[in-house]
């Protein structure tokens, strides 16, 4: 368990400029994206498409072999993801100009594979960025972890129409509060019962897209009442970086 000062330099750590999905602010109607440096968005001439070119520390976005999100293949419901959670977490729940991000507050852990990560944050994309066959799910979430040299292992998570998730309820009273707000996480309540997986090796789906991210992908997905889903959209909606090429990379179904 790392103290509050270790945590704090893991988040200054280059790979963790992330996935804090959105750190910098959203480029505003008239701004010209270039010159504003570290502003993208995820439409006009901030959008992905152009996110390589904004800023030279973004060079990856536009260049990387290694990009995240990509297509997945049909699930195949081979062994399943060994997580335990440390139940419920608190953390601060805020809008940061691109999606509702829940960071986690210092101690909070979960194991994954035997591992002892520290979760430092989630947050969603609606529509997902992960497709299957291609076809995208109606939100996707990401738990974002790292190890004690930074490393980031993210869990990704599908979301598709249904009933009502009530593990989902402190996260989004959060994400419609309008200004930062107490809640708190419980991740293994927020995973789908069976947790067949995919796995490869990826990057940030955000700028810089720095690369050497760990992305584990549940195959079987949650439901969200519709009143859920409408309330993330009205949050965001469309903030979904597109997939891209898988090369070279294999995604396996064991860690």
């Amino acid at each position: 368990m790392q103290s509050t000062h270790a945590r704090l330099s893991l988040l200054a750590a280059p790979a963790v400029l992330l996935v804090l999905a959105g750190c910098a602010a959203p480029t505003q109607p008239g701004t010209d994206a270039h010159d504003a440096g570290a502003s993208w968005s995820y439409d006009g001439t901030g959008s992905p498409e152009h996110w390589g070119a904004l800023a030279d520390e973004y060079a990856a976005c536009g260049t990387g072999a290694q990009q995240s999100p990509i297509d997945l293949p049909t699930a195949r419901g081979d062994a399943e993801l060994d997580l335990v959670g440390s139940g419920a977490v608190a953390g601060l729940t805020a809008d940061n100009g691109h999606t509702v991000q829940f960071t986690a507050d210092d101690g909070a852990s979960t194991t994954i594979a035997g591992q002892d990560l520290d979760l430092v944050q989630m947050h969603f994309h609606a529509g997902s960025e992960h497709t299957v066959d291609g076809d995208p799910a109606e939100a996707e979430f990401h738990f974002v972890h790292a190890d004690d040299r930074g490393a980031l292992t993210v869990v990704g998570v599908l979301a598709e129409r249904g009933a009502h998730n009530a593990a989902y309820e402190s996260y989004i009273a959060g994400a419609t509060a309008g200004a930062g707000r107490e809640s708190a996480v419980d991740i293994e309540a927020m995973l789908p019962q069976i947790r067949s997986f995919a796995t490869y090796e990826g990057s940030l789906t955000t700028p810089p897209c720095t690369e050497g991210v760990r992305w584990i992908v549940l195959e079987n997905t949650i439901e969200l009442g519709a009143d859920q889903l409408a309330d993330l959209e009205a949050a965001h909606v469309e903030n979904a970086r597109p997939v891209q090429p898988l090369g070279d990379r294999s995604v396996r179904h064991a860690l």
